[in-house]
């Protein structure tokens, strides 16, 4: 059964960590809580004994017979009993009464004194499990700062990038914007390069007609000087005398 006071639980089924368990489940039931317990209630019967060492101090007074030992419930530590012992001379039913609580208190002591010392194992098993605890926990905190730096160089590296490749998408916009504007430009100049051409050739077409106007005139005017020419030799030329006739 659980060692807890006043516990009917059965205690915990054996394990590696504890082969002989002592307490229940319960998780107030353990060498602690049962000191605790154990402590609360001497605590309580020694207010109960010195409520009737008071009690019996006051029937003494009152009446001339010795006050036969009041009945305990539960046993009371040592220096209770021997605070109990009357300083001035007592009846030998007294001193009786007084041993027997003793002998019947004697059980007790040791028990406590057992949850005393298992307390203490307790505590130091404890403390051997809050330091692996602790190492646990200091390891667990330097893997988060690890992590914590790795993120934040992760972070780091992240923004590095990202400002990179925002600093090379403005380049590229705006070497597109240029290149655009460029693009523009050319296609501005080549609409005046068109315009100019189609002035030039507009303006060839005026000066072949001009020259085959030229080369008209020039061949009428060839016509018109060959046509004198050759009426100014007929005029220029004498009349030649006929030739005399047979007889």
């Amino acid at each position: 059964m659980c060692a807890y006071p006043d516990c009917t639980n059965h205690a915990e089924a054996p394990t590696p960590d504890a082969p002989a368990p002592r307490y229940c489940a319960h998780p107030d039931h353990n060498s602690l809580g049962a000191f605790r317990r154990f402590r609360a209630k001497r605590q309580e019967r020694k207010e109960e004994k010195r409520q009737a060492a008071e009690a019996r101090k006051a029937a003494k007074t009152t009446t001339s017979p010795a006050p036969a030992a009041p009945a305990m419930a539960a046993p009371e530590p040592v220096e209770d009993v021997v605070e109990a012992v009357p300083n001035e001379s007592g009846t030998r039913e007294d001193l009786l009464a007084l041993m027997s609580r003793l002998v019947t208190d004697l059980p007790v002591y040791i028990e406590e004194l057992a949850i005393i010392t298992d307390s203490v194992a307790a505590e130091a098993r404890i403390e051997t499990v809050t330091k692996a605890s602790a190492q646990r926990t200091l390891a667990a905190e330097q893997r988060t700062v690890l992590a914590e730096e790795a993120a934040e160089q992760a972070i780091a590296e992240l923004d590095k990038a990202k400002q990179g490749f925002e600093e090379e998408t403005e380049r590229i916009r705006t070497e597109t914007a240029q290149q655009i504007a460029d693009v523009e430009f050319v296609r501005a100049e080549l609409g005046r390069y068109r315009e100019r051409v189609a002035q030039l050739e507009e303006r060839l077409d005026k000066v072949r007609e001009e020259a085959d106007t030229a080369r008209r005139e020039r061949a009428d005017l060839a016509l018109d000087l060959e046509r004198h020419r050759t009426d100014h030799a007929a005029c220029a030329l004498p009349a030649t005398p006929a030739a005399p006739q047979a007889v």
